[in-house]
């Protein structure tokens, strides 16, 4: 969808990201846009400003998870993503493609935490909370398009159906595994 680039905000003298739209602004940038601002999470990145094409986010120090991981720190980082994408789901947002490239590890190697990043595929869901209604606009995705990264699709979504929370649960599953066993 876009570049993402580190840069200095001069005016509050900190470090941010700047996600740069390929196209114009899209409604798929708009909906990420709209997802990030919805949570208020210690593990998900925060949306600072939204430019004419471009997103300007917290610029987070870190690189992508990967494995393999000893079982206690597997255990410490799942549940920080967990809890994270917990936070989405009740506010009706599905991920739709989580995968280790889009959790990014931060801190020390001591106290590691994790950031879940890239809610560009991010969608409402119509079981969701009542009270987060209208927090994005509808997804602009054809019935039967697949969307997300394929190594970690649930079967709906490799299917081209309907995805719920389910979905993402299936994906963290996928990328747990990949965390223990490094593939």
């Amino acid at each position: 969808m876009g570049e993402v680039w580190k840069a200095r905000d001069t005016r509050l003298g900190r470090d941010v990201a700047i996600k740069v739209c390929a196209e114009r602004f899209s409604d798929r940038f708009r909906r990420e846009a709209r997802a990030i601002a919805a949570l208020n999470h210690p593990h998900i990145c925060t949306l600072y400003d939204v430019g004419a094409d471009c997103l300007v986010m917290e610029y987070i120090e870190g690189k992508p998870v990967q494995g393999p991981l000893p079982l206690d720190q597997v255990l410490k980082l799942g549940a920080q993503i967990a809890d994270a994408l917990s936070a989405a789901h009740r506010k009706g947002i599905i991920h739709r493609d989580l995968k280790p490239a889009n959790i990014l590890l931060t801190g020390s190697t001591g106290h590691p935490g994790v950031e879940l990043l890239d809610f560009g595929l991010a969608k409402m869901d119509r079981a969701g909370d009542k009270a987060s209604e209208g927090t994005l606009p509808p997804a602009e995705t054809r019935e039967g398009a697949i969307l997300g990264t394929l190594q970690y699709m649930a079967p709906e979504q490799l299917q081209g159906r309907e995805t719920d929370t389910r979905s993402d649960i299936f994906s963290l599953g996928c990328v747990l595994y990949e965390l223990l066993a490094g593939r």
